[in-house]
């Protein structure tokens, strides 16, 4: 085992941590300012986070999966054990160049004139169908962006259940408990406000402990 592998590795995926914690809390700070205002702003807000999001994210996203990548591919060359998060960060490559090739997609064709309406997965909106706090978006998406939603939350869980078993095998019941939080958030993502939430607490607390651990 090489022990500048698993330190590496840490120090990437702590800095993807940290980005994403900040990004995802500003994220669900503004949807909940939304919800203030009215439903109808909610829903505007849900539909921009739809089609917009990602674009208006690319560099920061990038630098995301660049770093995780990279930290997991060093923990899987200090430990076998630690390959299943780097096949995670893997999927959550994938994941992230779909939304990237479908935006890109949509705004080509909006240049040239050719204004595209995706088609959801289902007609009918369930957004706000039974509290204004519980914006369920996930069905309400085009075919290729549901794809990837999908993957993105099985890549992004099986890199979270490598950091679980990382701190059961350095004895760090801070680290296990922030990646439980941060999969009930990814599972939760079906509510933004509640799965961000709990994804951006467990992201930070993540990067934190995770300074703890050496070889």
């Amino acid at each position: 085992m090489n022990s500048d592998s698993l330190e590496r590795g840490i120090e990437y995926i702590r800095w993807s941590l940290f980005i994403i914690s900040v990004d995802v809390f500003v994220l669900v700070f503004l949807l909940f300012l939304s919800l203030l205002v009215s439903s109808l702003a909610a829903y505007i807000f849900t539909v921009v986070i739809t089609y917009f999001l990602l674009v208006s994210t690319v560099v920061p996203y990038v630098i995301i999966i660049i770093l995780w990548l990279l930290g997991f591919r060093d923990l899987a060359k200090y430990s076998r054990r630690y390959f299943i998060g780097f096949a995670g960060s893997l999927i959550t490559m994938v994941s992230y160049f779909i939304n990237v090739t479908y935006m890109g997609y949509l705004i080509i064709n909006e240049l040239m004139g050719n204004t595209l309406i995706p088609k959801p997965l289902v007609l009918e909106p369930i957004i706000l169908a039974y509290s204004r706090y519980f914006i369920v978006f996930s069905l309400y998406l085009p075919l290729p962006l549901f794809t990837s939603f999908i993957l993105g939350i099985i890549g992004s869980i099986l890199s979270m259940l490598v950091l679980y078993r990382l701190g059961n095998d350095f004895n760090s019941p801070g680290l296990k408990r922030s990646a439980l939080v941060s999969i009930i958030g990814l599972l939760a993502m079906e509510f933004p406000l509640i799965g961000g939430l709990l994804i951006s607490i467990g992201s930070a607390f993540l990067a934190i402990t995770l300074g703890s651990i050496k070889a």
